[in-house]
């Protein structure tokens, strides 16, 4: 066995992982458009829908959009959007934060809400 032997696996791991992640966006971006997409954009370019653009809300304090109108709930909530935190919201939004106004009851699929948050994280 030679040195390369171990860094030619792992570039092969890397490129597997690659093509898993890229399918995996794919699929959260598919799931995003029929869950989402009826009131979300994910491009800041496109504006706000009925809701808020999601243009980099992994990482994002929650109600950062300027001009949009969030509700009180959203308003007076102070977390920051992890990738935990979007998937407990996805899993049960009124759980997460009672009182807010959307329409959106959950995702109870854990690949499906792990699919949509690689997307959010890395639109296509």
């Amino acid at each position: 066995q030679t040195q390369t032997e171990p860094k030619q696996r792992q570039a092969k791991q890397v490129a597997l992982d690659s093509v898993a992640s890229k399918e995996l966006i794919t699929q959260g971006a598919k799931y995003f458009r029929f869950r989402c997409g009826g009131c979300h954009e994910m491009s800041a370019e496109a504006g706000s829908n009925f809701g808020p653009h999601l243009e980099g809300i992994i990482g994002r304090k929650v109600a950062a959009v300027e001009g949009y109108d969030y509700s009180k709930a959203l308003k007076e909530a102070d977390f920051v959007w992890t990738e935990e935190v979007m998937d407990s919201w996805l899993a049960k939004p009124e759980s997460l934060l009672p009182g807010m106004c959307m329409t959106f009851k959950g995702v109870p699929d854990e690949d499906v809400r792990k699919a949509m948050i690689a997307f959010m994280k890395e639109p296509e």
